[in-house]
């Protein structure tokens, strides 16, 4: 689990005051690890950060009143038989340890580690670890008498390779009714045609309300794009039966938020009515959405979702009102569909 401690506000309070009655901050920056990848982003966030907070970047140690060093090395978990090994993927992989140098003595004023599980997750980081170590950097102040409040954060919830999702939805099923074959646009009739029409009777608009839910496999591909094929079931109380649909989402998630996973998403999806009271149903229907999720444990998102789709063809229904008002043989309606979901979908491998 990766640690952060908030005291910005004290280092605004009590940090500032002290620095500016420090003599030198021109620092030496340098470190180590046995990746290059992982020496070359500290190094660069690390003096990028120590000049936006106004300390000058030495580029020798004999310039610099205190050396920031830093060594980046990978996790080793001791097993209860005894042996080592590396630690479980959702664990921290790394540790990097950071040691702040008085240089005219050589003394350690302060020397720190934290952990991690990759290099994305350090870049909300590298502020806070540069700022605890210089924070020190003050006559007289002494570290043991700061107060640092702790919390904890995990975003490797929300950077998942592979999520498994399952919801539970209450479907709203709108079938507008089109005036094709209709008397008058909107009446069913038993005559010979629509200029002799007989007895008439109006036909409405079908509106179903019905449980449903959704199984399926999210893949994020990019920090900011996913995709997940899924299977969509309806339940038909009175019909005592299940109409089901394959389809696909195109999600952009949102992680600008802590805690919390924004994902507007675009949709395909493709319809199959097994009831013989239709003559034609839509082949696909597209549409749109959006989930907003929390964290769910340290690998886990529970969510709402909430989707419309529409179809640009025609639900063809057979004519339901029997021999009273046989005509037209088939009823044309318009499709669409709003779904509210909640559900929760768990992740596999870190990205």
């Amino acid at each position: 689990m990766i640690k952060t401690r908030y005291f910005l506000l004290l280092f605004a309070l009590i940090g500032f005051p002290l620095l500016a009655e420090t003599p030198n901050r021109s620092i030496y920056i340098e470190g180590s690890s046995s990746n290059p990848q992982h020496q070359s982003f500290f190094m660069e966030n690390f003096r990028t950060e120590g000049a936006g907070a106004n300390y000058t970047i030495a580029e020798t140690r004999d310039e610099a009143g205190y050396i920031f060093r830093f060594e980046v090395t990978p996790n080793i978990i001791m097993y209860d038989d005894g042996t080592q090994g590396p630690p479980e993927p959702d664990d921290p992989q790394f540790n990097i340890q950071i040691s702040l140098i008085d240089n005219s003595t050589s003394d350690d004023i302060v020397s720190f580690g934290f952990q991690y599980v990759n290099l994305e997750d350090m870049y909300e980081f590298n502020q806070y670890l540069f700022l605890r170590a210089v924070i020190n950097i003050a006559n007289g102040f002494e570290t043991e008498n700061i107060v640092i409040v702790e919390d904890l954060i995990d975003n490797s919830w929300q950077n998942k390779w592979i999520y498994l999702r399952l919801s539970a939805e209450y479907s709203i099923t709108f079938n507008q009714l089109l005036p094709k074959g209709l008397y008058e646009g909107i009446s069913v009739y038993d005559g010979p045609n629509l200029q002799n029409p007989g007895n008439i009777t109006p036909a409405d608009n079908r509106t179903f309300a019905l449980p449903a839910a959704t199984l399926g496999i999210q893949v994020q591909i990019l920090d900011w794009l996913s995709l997940e094929p899924h299977v969509h079931a309806v339940y038909d109380h009175e019909a005592l039966d299940f109409s089901w649909a394959a389809g696909a989402r195109l999600l952009f998630p949102i992680k600008s938020v802590r805690n919390v996973l924004m994902e507007p998403y675009g949709a395909i999806s493709f319809p199959r009515r097994y009831s013989d009271e239709f003559s034609s149903y839509p082949f696909f229907t597209y549409g749109g959405g959006l989930q907003v999720g929390i964290r769910g444990g340290s690998s886990g998102v529970l969510f709402l979702d909430l989707s419309y789709m529409y179809s640009h063809e025609d639900v063809v229904l057979k004519n339901p009102y029997g021999d009273k008002y046989p005509n037209p043989k088939e009823i044309h309606f318009r499709y669409s569909a709003i779904r509210l979901g909640i559900g929760y979908k768990y992740g596999f491998l870190n990205r």
